[in-house]
Formats: C-alpha cells, sequence, structure tokens
C-alpha cells in the first residue's frame, strides 16, 4: 500500500512544477519582446500599445509570484501580443518622425521664406491676442 502513494505522490508535485516551469520560461520570452519593443522606441512613438504591454506584464509577474500560473499565462501571452504590436509600430514611426524633424530644423518653406507654422514670431492672431 506505501509502495503504490510514494510514485503516485511524485507524479502529482511534479505536475505543479511543470506548470512552474513552462510560465517562467514563457515570461522570460515576453521580457524579451518588452525589450525589444523598448529598443525599437515603443515608449514613445507607441505609447497605448506600449502601456498594454507593460500593464500586463506586471500583472503577470504578481499572478506569478502568487503561484497562480494559468493567470499568469494568460496575461503573459496578452504582453506579448502588445510588446510586439508597439515594436511594429514604433519601427514604422522613424520616417514620420523624421519628416516633423526636418520641418523644424529647417524653418524656411520653397520660396526662402520663414515658416509661418513653425516661426514663434510670425505674425497673425493667436490664442492670446
Amino acid at each position: 500500500m506505501r509502495i503504490a502513494f510514494v510514485p503516485l505522490a511524485a507524479i502529482l508535485g511534479l505536475t505543479g512544477c511543470i506548470a512552474a516551469t513552462r510560465t517562467t520560461v514563457k515570461l522570460a520570452q515576453a521580457e524579451k519582446n518588452m525589450a525589444a519593443a523598448r529598443d525599437a522606441g515603443a515608449p514613445e512613438q507607441a505609447v497605448y500599445a506600449w502601456t498594454l504591454a507593460d500593464e500586463y506584464m506586471k500583472k503577470a509577474r504578481d499572478e506569478w509570484a502568487r503561484s497562480d500560473f494559468e493567470a499568469a499565462e494568460s496575461m503573459v501571452k496578452k504582453a506579448k501580443y502588445w510588446a510586439d504590436e508597439s515594436a511594429s509600430i514604433a519601427r514604422a514611426a522613424p520616417a514620420r518622425i523624421q519628416n516633423e524633424m526636418d520641418e523644424e530644423a529647417n524653418p524656411m518653406n520653397d520660396e526662402g521664406d520663414v515658416n509661418p507654422t513653425t516661426d514663434p514670431e510670425a505674425e497673425g492672431p493667436g490664442v492670446w491676442q
């Protein structure tokens, strides 16, 4: 009777270890996705998607710490999705940002006049006038 109980207890005990290990690996992969998104400039370029990814990661870490591995895995899946989404948005943004920076760096328009949208001393009605 005692011999049959030991393998059964060992199998049931190891089942929890597998779930914890799988979730830990997925959490580490999501951290890599977050780092790639951060390097792509997602916190500045894709604020909404980055915030979702960041908050899902925080919640995933919290659930993992509480040993709720099923909930943690669900949060990690969402965090990875939004991290990838924010990275793709951030990678698409440099062309738009570069155009805006070029306009700010060169306040002259094609005719050689000062561009009124970037000249702080431009005449015209303003909010406070």
